[in-house]
Formats: structure tokens, C-alpha cells, sequence
């Protein structure tokens, strides 16, 4: 049965297309908080599992300042993807690996 997923959530039994474009954008920021009265910039562009890789290769402390903006698929309910949210994609079975 098909589940719609929670704001900020994705559909687990839904196929994800990794190699769709991405992007890998980080919010400016004041004492590790985002300034959201200012708009994030771009740090990386490739595929949606680069962007996810690239993120999780940041320093755990300013991980919260990055989003990644991709196409949007059925897995997801918009095309901005919060850091836990990537990060749960990533421990997937069907994420690639290397």
C-alpha cells in the first residue's frame, strides 16, 4: 500500500532516481545558526547521491546548514531536502555505494 510521506520525510517504498541533477546548498550563518533573511548559496552541483555524499562528508556541526535541491520525485514531498533527511536516503539499501 502506498503511504504518503510526512513534510520533511520520504516514501521509503518508493524508487529514488540518484543520478537526477542536484544541488548542495549551504545557508549563511551567525554563530552556526542559519540567517534565513539571507538566501543559501551554492557549495557543490552534480547528482542527487553526490550531493548526499558531499553533505555527509561535512563536519557534523554545520551539517544543519546545508539543503540539497533536486527535481522532484514521487519519494519526496518537495524538491528541498533537509540533512536528515538525506542522511536517512543515504542508509537505504538501494543507495549506491561509492
Amino acid at each position: 500500500m502506498f503511504e504518503i510521506p510526512e513534510p520533511g520525510t520520504f516514501a521509503e517504498n518508493i524508487a529514488i532516481a540518484y543520478d537526477a541533477p542536484a544541488d548542495l546548498k549551504k545557508w549563511p550563518s551567525l554563530n552556526n545558526q542559519r540567517v534565513t533573511s539571507k538566501t543559501p548559496y551554492m557549495v557543490y552541483n552534480g547528482t542527487l547521491a553526490d550531493c548526499i555524499r558531499e553533505l555527509l562528508a561535512k563536519p557534523i556541526k554545520q551539517i544543519s546548514l546545508y539543503d540539497i535541491v533536486t527535481e522532484r520525485q514521487p519519494a519526496f514531498d518537495g524538491n528541498v531536502l533537509s540533512p536528515g533527511v538525506a542522511a536517512e536516503i543515504a542508509m537505504r539499501k538501494d543507495f549506491p555505494k561509492g
